[in-house]
Parts: structure tokens; sequence; C-alpha cells
């Protein structure tokens, strides 16, 4: 296979220590059969001469056992780390097969009908045996563990309901940043090392760090780029499942680009130049059709947008080229009814959002240039939209609403904003049948308030800046009750992670 092919497997099980030390063949069983027969009759050894053979790996097997780091009624169940057998030589410390599987578990349950980037039964056999695998590929579990417990917060069972659990999501994320130093990336570029990128952005996402987010998702494409995956030819020398892996990886990074650069005012790298994964081929067909539906969505998009909303500069833009870009959208019909329900959840909300998105580039375009030409863009546009978002979300479990993180917030909030600058249009007007849109529009922006107020079993960090442009327009009668809040940004400062 050619030097540049994707490579999608993990890597060979590592040889133990006590192998390399003696730079002899290991069968890489754990332990391998060279230290079994060793193992009793070194600890029986003086201390001094063992740590002096294995300075590294066997300096904390020979700690006191009152120097334990843990309080006497610590349960090292609960640990995040295995804890290496007595009479063995410790591996370094990695996260417990247990917990891989639990995070694993959720994001095969809850996100992977929208990331459907993984080969499954690989992916839950290196669950099984966490110590051996190669560091790349550990990376890429470990990142995956930390997006999954940021993006689902409150819907991933605890053995413990009372463990504090606080700092616990920081050190998936950590842990995947520090071991992706343990090997060169750049050496062998491999398809795992591009995931993890995506997952730790996904990570930071959810905390609402931005910077830290947009460089996990340029690392990203820059691997896609690197591994060629924006050239069609890169896929005909794979098998078919290899291929459809790849291609959902690079249209999951497409729709991930345009949608973040749509929020943030920042450029697009990434075209669509290859063809799309594959529906009836597939494992699921119900889940690559919502996939490949929400990927339509963005194709409508045109660069041109990108480059017009880029720091909101003023620059020329074809009003009548965004309003036909507006009418492809809206008018774009994908079979609902054959897609999950997370995935339903993710082509209604991103189809309103991207419409809301839109009108509201239009309108600021027509008042900053002074000009009234008439775009086709529906003047109820927010309001239509945010109606539709809420009547979906009514009809879906908490679950498949909260499954879309931080990015349901966001978008909630950006057609929530709309609404009320409709509403103030609205009320200026002497019109006696706008009255009744100026009533729908108030509704509507105070069933958003409410679903931010209580989004993901908590208020969202969006809620009051929304609440503080809309109260006077709602009256303060009309504010829902929020939820105790619980900020992530604190938890960040104390990790470092600000």
């Amino acid at each position: 296979m050619d030097e540049l092919t994707p490579r999608l497997r993990g890597g060979p099980r590592r040889a133990c220590d006590n192998c390399r030390l003696r730079k002899i063949r290991c069968n890489r069983d754990q332990p391998c059969d060279k230290w079994r027969p060793e193992a009793s009759s070194i600890y029986n050894q003086d201390p001094q001469l063992v740590n002096d053979m294995f300075p590294d790996i066997l300096q904390s097997s020979l700690a006191p056992q009152g120097d334990s780091p843990y309080p006497a009624d610590y349960d090292a169940s609960l640990s995040l780390y295995e804890e290496p057998a007595a009479n063995l030589a410790p591996l370094p410390r990695r996260i417990s097969s247990s917990q891989l599987q639990a995070y694993v578990q959720a994001f095969l349950q809850h996100l992977y009908s929208i990331m459907p980037v993984v080969d499954v039964n690989s992916l839950l056999l290196d669950c099984a045996s966490p110590e051996a695998l190669h560091p790349r590929r550990y990376a890429l579990l470990a990142a995956l563990s930390a997006a999954t417990y940021f993006q689902l917060k409150n819907h991933i069972p605890q053995k413990d309901a009372n463990l504090d659990t606080t700092g616990l999501g920081y050190r998936l994320a950590k842990e995947a940043e520090e071991t992706l130093h343990q090997f060169d990336p750049l050496e062998e570029p491999h398809v795992d090392t591009l995931l993890t990128m995506f997952f730790l952005f996904a990570a930071y996402g959810n905390l609402h760090k931005p910077d830290r987010a947009w460089h996990f998702l340029n690392q990203s494409i820059s691997f896609a780029y690197t591994l060629r995956l924006n050239i069609e030819s890169t896929y005909w020398v794979l098998n078919q499942n290899e291929a459809d892996i790849l291609r959902r990886v690079y249209w999951l990074l497409f729709v991930t680009e345009r949608a973040y650069a749509l929020q943030t005012g920042r450029p697009v790298m990434l075209r669509a130049t290859i063809e799309k994964p594959s529906v009836f081929r597939s494992e699921s067909p119900i889940t690559m059709y919502g996939f490949n539906s929400l990927i339509s969505l963005f194709e409508k998009i045109t660069p041109d947008v990108y480059e017009w909303n880029i720091g909101n500069t003023g620059r020329p833009c074809n009003l009548s080229s965004l309003s036909d870009i507006y009418q492809s959208v809206a008018f774009t019909a994908p079979l609902l009814g054959e897609v999950s329900e997370t995935s339903r959840v993710d082509i209604i909300l991103t189809q309103q959002w991207l419409q809301t998105r839109l009108w509201r580039f239009c309108m600021g375009r027509q008042h900053l240039h002074h000009t009234h030409s008439d775009t086709r863009l529906p003047r109820q546009t927010p309001a239509m939209a945010g109606k539709i978002v809420m009547s979906c979300l009514s009809s879906v479990t908490q679950k498949s609403a909260d499954a879309h993180g931080i990015g349901l917030e966001q978008k909630l909030y950006d057609i929530g904003e709309c609404i009320f600058h409709l509403s103030q249009q609205l009320s200026l007007k002497t019109d006696k049948s706008l009255e009744v849109s100026t009533v729908d529009a108030k509704e509507v922006l105070y069933g958003i308030l409410t679903s931010l107020s209580r989004v993901r079993g908590s208020q969202s960090y969006l809620f009051p800046a929304l609440l503080q442009q809309s109260q006077g327009l709602l009256g303060l009668e009309d504010v829902p009750p929020p939820l105790i809040e619980t900020s992530p940004t604190p938890e960040a400062d104390e990790h470092g992670l600000s």
C-alpha cells in the first residue's frame, strides 16, 4: 500500500519493559512468558538493587503502603486508572478499561449517529486492554472519552452517585494531550491522530474555549490534508469499509468547520471534493442517511458566504446570491421519518439555524449599505425557525436533544437573539396585522429561554445574556426560573485550561 495511504488500525502491542531493557523478543502477553518466572524472585532481592535495575518502572511499586496518596476509605473501583498488580512491575498509568468502556458505550449510544467516524468493533476491543495499545490509539480513546464526558454531561452513569467527578473530564483531556507527546504524530500520519485532534476540539468546544477548540480543529484538518482525504483517488486503494469510514471523517470535518466558521467569523478550507459516504452499503443506513442529509445542508452554503462573514468587515456581497442560498437551504426536505431521533434534532435545528443566520446577515448588510432591495427572505424567518425548533424539541427525549452539547445551546441562542431583534422591528410598525406576529415571536422567545434555563441538566452559560436582552420585551413576570448553574469556567481555571 502506498506510504501516504491513510492508516486505520491501531498500532501493535508494545513489548514489555523487561524485554525492552534486555533487548530480547517479547510475546507481548500481559505479563509476557519471560517475565513470569522472574517476577517473584526479583521482588525478593534487595530493594536498592531492584531500584537500580529498573529505576523508572519499579519506583512506585517499592513505596511503603503508608505513603499511599489515597485516603484510607478510598474505593479503588472508582479510580480513573488501573492499579498495577502488587507482584508485577507497573506499566505507565493509563485510564482503566472499565472507564474507557463506559465512555465508549455512551458515545456509541448517544453520539455515534451524529459522529459515525469510528470502527465500532475495534474500538470496543481496544477498550479491553488499554495498557497494551500504541500511544496513538490510546490518545484517541482518551480524547473520545473527554469529548463524550463534556458533551453528554449528566447522561453518563456513574458507579457512585455521590462521587465528585468535577475534574474527571479535564483529566481525560489532559491524558490525551500528554499521550500525543509520547510519539511523533507527523512521523507516521494516521487517522487516529486526526480523530484525537477532532475529539479534543469537541471537548474544548463544549467548555466554551473557542481558541483551544479552533486550534485542535485546525490540527485535525491539517491531518486530513496530510492524509490526502480531500482527494478522491485516495479511497480507490482501500477496501470498502475503510474507505467509507474515511469519507465520513472528511465530511464530518467539512460540516464541523463550516458550522464553527459561521458562528465565529472564521474562514473555511475544506471543499466538497469527494463522494459522500455510502448509505445502503453501510452497517446502518438510517445513520448514514441522516449524516448525508446534514452534509447536504452545508453544501448549499457557498465559500463566498464565509468570506463575507469574516469579522463583519462590511466587504461587498451579493445579496441576490444570499437569497438564492437561503431558498436552497429552506427548501431542502430530507425524509425525517427515516432518521434517528438524535439525527432528526440535528437536521431540523441546523436547517432552521442556517436560515436564521442568512436572514440576519442579509438584514445587516441591507442596513449597512442602506439598500432595500427585494431579497425574498421572509421577514418572519427567526420566529418561524424558532417555532419549528421548539416543536421538534418538545417531541423528542431530553437525551436526544442534549446529545448535541453546546452546539444546541449556541444555535438556540442565535435564533433567540434574532427573534428579539425581529420583535423590536415589529413593535415599531403601526400595521395592526403585525400585532399577532409580535405576540407569536414573544412566545417562541419565551420557549427558547425556558430551554436554555435547563438544557443538559443546568442553566446554559448563554441564558443570562439572552435574558438580559429580552426581559424588557417579555416583562419580568415572564422570566422562567433558572436551575442552579454549573459553569465549567472555575474547573478549567483550576486545571490551567483557561
